[in-house]
């Protein structure tokens, strides 16, 4: 007689353990929002939705940390919900919440929900200590609202998130109400967005060359590369129609190596003196492997790495120094220069500049504008003196008029650009705009 073994009962095997970690319950937005509504949303009772973005969540993770970016949207809910006692809040995820606001009969729910959404944000941004930093929370909010009671939640949380989207492409502190024709806007930009894939493959997207010249002789000495879509049929489009969207379709890198291969090839026709600068997005600049990248491409080109000019932001600095810090010495070793572009507009301390071995610093055109006053031209004139202290040339860009030129060229400035010295131009006309911009101005 065979005896069950005591840890099996009938002497039977046990099944075997699973060694998956279960998922973690998670309720689809849909469904939250629901349940809210549903308790919320008598028959025929007018309704609105309102969707609140933070900005730069993502920042703050980075900068202070995961735990700091929690207790960050724990005390962003607990506003919201001191707000209104009669505002349900839910947090969606991530950085983004959904506020409902039932209206009482005889008022305007768009007018309702505007009111609470200018509350909402004044409320949001006070600032949070967060460690050892200080953060000023802000964000954009979408709304959709249903007078007669009549929407489906799903149809209020599409035209709040479509209203959202239009409010985060306005920028920090934008409220936005949903209307009809966002529809065909988002039709629009999915359209664009399509053809934008395929024109890349089709090498429609084309660099034209700005020049940047040496002050005071304003003899050129490289040319910027800036990006043009030649769409076949909307015609040639400049870079505010389609560079936010490659890079919201993750489409940026290839617009960039597409950009550079196409410079290399223009810039071997070029005297061998003139150089070739081009941008890089601040999450380029924060991608280990871009670097490789690109010297692929310029060493399969045969031009010469120190006649290439990678430019980026302060934006990227800051975002993540160590990561730039990374991407800008293996491009220096290399022997492409990196120049930091618009100085002086952005968020990057002078200790995190310190830490990049940077060959130059251009400074903003907003910068160039305030040379009529006293004042401005003493803040260029330490910028400039800083880029010396530093052993980095300073270029200014968004020169416009023969004045700018002279005090630019009075408090040292090293480089000039803008309109004064010549457009962007097609490669072709390049040869012709390297002579006649010396020539056509003087001193």
């Amino acid at each position: 007689m065979r005896i069950p073994h005591p840890f099996r009962p009938n002497g039977k095997r046990p099944p075997p353990r699973s060694t998956a970690i279960p998922p973690i319950p998670r309720v689809p937005p849909l469904r939250l929002i629901e349940q809210a509504v549903a308790g919320l949303r008598a028959p025929s009772r007018a309704l609105s939705l309102l969707m609140v973005n933070l900005d730069r969540f993502k920042l703050v993770n980075d900068l202070c940390g995961h735990a700091c970016g929690d207790h960050l949207i724990d005390i962003v809910y607990d506003r919201c919900t001191r707000l209104s006692g009669h505002l349900a809040v839910i947090h969606l995820g991530a950085d983004e919440f959904a506020c409902l606001l039932p209206v009482t009969e005889g008022t305007s729910p768009k007018m309702a929900a505007e009111t609470i959404a200018c509350r909402l944000l004044e409320a949001i941004g006070d600032p949070v200590s967060l460690g050892r930093h200080i953060v000023h929370p802000t964000a954009a909010i979408g709304i959709a609202s249903d007078p007669g009671g009549t929407m489906t939640v799903e149809e209020l949380l599409r035209g709040a998130s479509i209203a959202l989207s239009h409010a985060k492409q306005a920028g920090s502190g934008t409220i936005e109400q949903f209307a009809p024709e966002m529809y065909d806007s988002l039709s629009e930009r999915a359209a664009l967005e399509a053809d934008l894939r395929s024109g890349l493959l089709r090498g429609e997207i084309i660099p034209h060359y700005q020049p940047i010249v040496a002050l005071p002789s304003h003899q050129a000495v490289r040319f910027e590369a800036l990006a043009r879509w030649d769409h076949p049929q909307r015609g040639l489009l400049g870079p505010d129609r389609f560079l936010g969207l490659a890079e919201n379709a993750a489409l940026d890198d290839d617009l960039l190596f597409a950009m550079l291969r196409q410079c290399c090839r223009d810039a071997r026709d070029w005297d061998g003196h003139l150089g070739l600068s081009l941008n890089m997005a601040p999450r380029q600049v924060c991608d280990p492997g871009i670097a490789a990248r690109l010297m692929r491409i310029v060493f399969a080109s045969g031009l010469r790495p120190d006649r290439l000019t990678v430019e980026i932001t302060e934006h990227a600095v800051m975002h993540n120094v160590e990561a730039a810090q990374a991407t800008v010495a293996s491009l220096r070793e290399a022997g492409i220069k990196v120049a930091l572009d618009d100085f002086g507009t952005g968020y990057a301390s002078l200790a995190r500049i310190s830490k990049l071995p940077l060959d130059m610093i251009k400074i903003d055109r907003t910068l160039v504008q305030a040379l009529d006053s006293d004042a401005g031209r003493k803040l260029v004139k330490v910028v400039v003196d800083l880029g010396r202290s530093l052993d980095m040339p300073v270029t200014a860009e968004g020169i416009e008029t023969m004045q700018q030129a002279r005090h630019l060229s009075q408090l040292g400035c090293a480089f000039g650009q803008g309109f004064l010295f010549g457009r962007p131009v097609p490669s072709g006309d390049t040869a012709a705009m390297t002579g006649r911009t010396a020539r056509s101005l003087s001193l």
